[in-house]
């Protein structure tokens, strides 16, 4: 039996991608620095921090079919505080190397939402966007904050839908409605309207 991404071996239009954020002067209690806009359609299979502060954020906003935006904040203090050191699909602490109990100055990386809650990955619709935050309860002045967004992205539209198309049903037709190439709300035609 196939699994939810089974197909897509045999699918066209997508491609893992990797989306890279950092800086190495976070500064303390500034606003958050938007530091990468991704414009894609896809799969959030994971997001990976790298910081040198227990408090150093990493702040995730993406989109849903209907374009509401939802947040996803991963720092590592907080995975510290839930006990989430073992592997989990949720996400956990790979290293929490906090050497001073009364600096937050250390060596943090975590693996938040592992291909989403347990197991099933999160889809999403342009824009994502990655910020990265040093709140104010960190101990230094700034810090170094990386995250790390791994996601299964469609490529191209038509290829994708059409392929799915081909994969389900192979007398299938390969006309595309065009609401289902736009983002956001969009109406799909009647069967047999014009275009």
């Amino acid at each position: 039996m196939l699994g939810e991404f089974g197909l897509l071996p045999f699918l066209k239009g997508w491609e893992y991608k990797l989306h890279i954020a950092e800086r190495t002067n976070v500064i303390r209690g500034a606003d958050p620095i938007e530091a990468r806009s991704i414009s894609e359609t896809g799969w959030l299979l994971q997001l990976i921090e790298l910081t040198t502060d227990a408090y150093g954020k990493v702040i995730v906003d993406y989109q849903g079919a209907s374009l509401e935006t939802q947040t996803f904040e991963l720092y590592p203090e907080t995975y510290k505080v839930f006990g989430a050191f073992a592997q989990d699909p949720a996400g956990w602490i790979q290293r929490y190397s906090r050497p001073n109990s009364y600096s937050t100055a250390g060596i943090y990386v975590v693996a938040g939402t592992t291909s989403g809650w347990q197991g099933g990955p999160l889809p999403f619709v342009p824009t994502v966007t990655i910020k990265l935050e040093l709140p104010a309860d960190s101990t230094q002045d700034s810090a170094y904050i990386a995250g790390a967004l791994f996601v299964i992205a469609i490529t191209d539209k038509k290829a994708f839908i059409g392929s799915l198309r081909r994969v389900l049903d192979p007398t299938s037709s390969l006309k595309i409605d065009p609401a289902l190439l736009a983002t956001g709300s969009a109406v799909l035609k009647q069967l047999g309207e014009e275009s």
